[in-house]
């Protein structure tokens, strides 16, 4: 049986509602700052794992937020804006997940995972953090894309968010241990279709219209390509 990375959702931190998730059992909230105790208290009563998502670009004037400890687990996003100091900073705190951006990581790209000492969990934005507008590239170049794949190969647990059809390799996110997306309705879709929860008796399959999935019955296409199929059948006894 193939088994399919699951999807977390990522909601802002000046959120009104909190969704309602049935088939989804992790949630992410994105911050930037301190996080209203009203908020955590009602993160907390939705019995699922929630995770902190902070993004760190400034050397030298960022302050990671108290709040954060609150969390099941943090990640820390890392820019270009910041150093080595910070990689070794975030790798020393407990319960917390390294990340980068795309023209972050690929300072480290020429060096293999194994010798980076990179924690066994780590975080990719596929984003150019261009002077603090997100740039979502066409496609994950290939040196990327390979060494995100020796990450895993080497036993690391990989996490990606997905944004688009940027990630423009199906195998790559096959081998991710979980995918993010700030689309909260679509990622509780697609984590019903992989956990078979919905009605007895009945299969969706997801027919993909992109350039990478190659018509593929996946269901992660349903996250990445501008247009899918879902064609319901139901089986009779």
């Amino acid at each position: 049986m193939t088994m399919f990375p699951e999807a977390v959702p990522i909601i802002h931190q000046e959120v009104n509602h909190i969704p309602n998730l049935v088939f989804t059992s992790k949630l992410a909230l994105e911050v930037r700052d301190d996080v209203d105790l009203r908020i955590l208290k009602k993160l907390g009563s939705l019995s699922k794992e929630v995770i902190g998502i902070i993004r760190v670009n400034d050397e030298f004037n960022t302050k990671l937020p108290s709040s954060l400890g609150r969390f099941n687990k943090t990640i820390v996003l890392l820019g270009p804006g910041v150093g080595i100091s910070w990689l070794k900073y975030v790798m020393s705190l407990t319960n917390t997940i390294i990340g980068f951006t795309l023209d972050s990581l690929m300072r480290f790209t020429k060096i293999r995972p194994s010798l980076l000492n990179i924690p066994s969990e780590l975080f990719i934005d596929p984003v150019i953090d261009a002077n603090d507008v997100m740039v979502v590239p066409k496609a994950l170049p290939k040196v990327v894309i390979d060494w995100l794949m020796d990450y895993v190969d080497s036993g690391g647990d990989l996490y990606v968010l997905v944004r688009g059809d940027s990630i423009n390799d199906i195998n790559l996110l096959m081998h991710s241990r979980l995918v993010f997306t700030y689309d909260v309705r679509l990622a509780e879709l697609y984590n019903g279709i992989i956990k078979g929860s919905f009605m007895g008796g009945l299969k969706i399959n997801v027919g993909a219209k992109c350039r990478f999935c190659d018509n593929a019955s996946n269901p992660l296409c349903l996250l990445t390509c501008p247009s899918v199929d879902l064609v319901r059948e139901v089986g009779v006894e």
